[in-house]
């Protein structure tokens, strides 16, 4: 199980697995064991669901998992995050902060002041985050040459042509050479 390097390093400092960590919390706010156990140790689906409780049972029992949850049980009660140090510190996405600015709205008593001030502020970053995002595939730009002589296609052309060690087409003489070529790809793509 992947999760943040802020959990792993709580996991190690706990001197617990990640797992043992997921399932604790996960208990603490009120899922069931069986539940959080689910959720925890997920490569345990395929297994005979005999082999699943009696691995279950076998941490619930466990000292090192009852320790683990009753702290937890208490951070819970008390309202009390786990303390973050300095270099522990991760930034989060637009998404995350969206996230939890939604659900710290869900919290609120309906018809709240708070509850509309956040519904607001969310509002406000999503349409932020989408402008942001939209800016950069909204707008493509084709810039055409004001004179022959200055046409990328001609240059590219003549390039083409010196490569092939051939005479370079002046500019005037382009729009024959398109009108021309134009059949030539027309058949091609026909033929295809």
């Amino acid at each position: 199980m992947d999760l943040s390097k802020q959990k792993q390093t709580e996991a190690k400092k706990l001197n617990v697995t990640i797992q043992y960590l997921v399932m604790a919390d996960l208990c603490a706010i009120g899922y069931s064991e069986a539940d959080a156990y689910a959720i925890a140790y997920p490569e345990n689906i395929a297994l005979a669901s005999q082999q699943n409780s009696s691995i279950r049972n076998n941490i619930v029992e466990s000292a090192k998992f009852k320790k683990l949850l009753e702290n937890r049980r208490s951070r819970v009660k008390e309202g009390i995050a786990t303390p973050i140090q300095l270099d522990e510190v991760e930034l989060v996405g637009t998404e995350e902060v969206l996230k939890e600015i939604l659900r710290s709205a869900k919290q609120q008593p309906v018809g709240s002041k708070e509850r509309a001030e956040l519904y607001a502020k969310y509002n406000d970053i999503k349409k932020e985050s989408e402008h942001e995002n939209s800016d950069e595939t909204d707008t493509i730009n084709f810039v055409l040459p004001l004179k022959c002589n200055q046409c990328p296609l001609l240059y590219a052309y003549n390039d083409y042509l010196k490569k092939q060690g051939e005479k370079e087409v002046r500019p005037v003489e382009m729009g024959r050479i398109m009108s021309l070529s134009h059949k030539i790809i027309q058949a091609a793509m026909d033929a295809e």
